[in-house]
């Protein structure tokens, strides 16, 4: 109080000090908040009379997280204090770069950091986590982008970040489009890339396709693969949402020599295609 110059920041230095006017350099290392209060408050007792001293930390220098993958500058940031969430931790990495893909990868303190604290701040620790996660070998959290973000409509997902935690934004890479499809072929995976994107990038289906057989083939492990079997008619009518595909998909639609479509039919699938991702379909007959 009526002492301005006192008031101010500062950070404790590589040998748990901190440097003050009047004081010079005050131990900082292994006291509370309360008890560096009660030091600085008896140690001005000799330059004030009536000395009111308030501690508060602004920010952790031990407490980082690790950010790494499809941002604008991953690295390792000393969180806040009060708590952030993941997407307060990725503005720190200066936000997600167009590189994204549709979804990023939580990994709590515990398994980014396995028994080492310091590991987080190991750039080479950082890199093995992320190649281990990219190979299945790691455990983490998958979450949605456009959850976390509430972008199609929800609210968005509130998930707080705390020391030695780990943010691993992958980069949008391939899909593959197999089948009764105009152009089979590789794509590049937008962020928003559903299967009805998918497959208008492809050209839109055939005549001969099996629309009640749709199915996109996943790795979940390095060593073990799932299958996901849909029916396009039951996009159409709303009883079953859309599917986000992502990295490594691979999008099969299977013929059905038995029979072919009848043309209103196949002209309904083409018109729900061509409205999944605002574009229009060349149909060969």
């Amino acid at each position: 109080f009526d002492v301005p110059e006192l008031n101010l920041s500062a950070k404790v230095n590589q040998s748990g000090f901190i440097s003050l006017p009047l004081l010079g350099g005050v131990k900082a290392l292994g006291l509370t908040e309360v008890e560096l209060q009660q030091v600085l408050k008896e140690k001005l007792f000799s330059y004030l009379k009536t000395p009111e001293v308030v501690v508060a930390l602004k920010k952790y220098a031990s407490q980082r997280v690790a950010i790494v993958g499809a941002v604008s500058k991953p690295g390792s940031f000393a969180l806040e204090q009060g708590g952030q969430t993941i997407q307060e931790a990725i503005n720190l990495a200066g936000g997600i770069n167009s590189k994204a893909g549709n979804y990023l990868t939580f990994v709590p303190g515990a398994v980014a950091t396995g028994t080492s604290g310091d590991a987080i701040n190991d750039p080479e620790a950082r890199a093995r986590l992320a190649i281990a996660l990219a190979s299945g070998k790691q455990a983490g959290f998958e979450i949605p982008l456009d959850q976390l973000y509430g972008t199609t409509g929800g609210i968005p997902l509130q998930v707080p970040v705390r020391g030695g935690d780990m943010i691993v934004v992958p980069e949008a890479g391939k899909i593959s489009i197999e089948g009764e499809v105009e152009k089979p072929g590789q794509f590049e995976l937008a962020q928003q890339m559903t299967v009805l994107g998918a497959l208008n990038a492809a050209g839109g289906i055939t005549y001969s396709a099996k629309i009640d057989e749709i199915e996109i083939v996943r790795d979940i492990s390095p060593v073990e693969k799932a299958r996901y079997v849909f029916d396009l008619s039951a996009i159409r009518s709303g009883q079953v949402k859309e599917w986000k595909l992502r990295t490594g998909d691979i999008v099969r639609v299977p013929s059905d020599s038995g029979k072919r479509m009848t043309e209103a039919t196949f002209e309904g699938l083409s018109r729900i295609i061509n409205f999944g991702v605002g574009g229009t379909v060349n149909v060969a007959n």
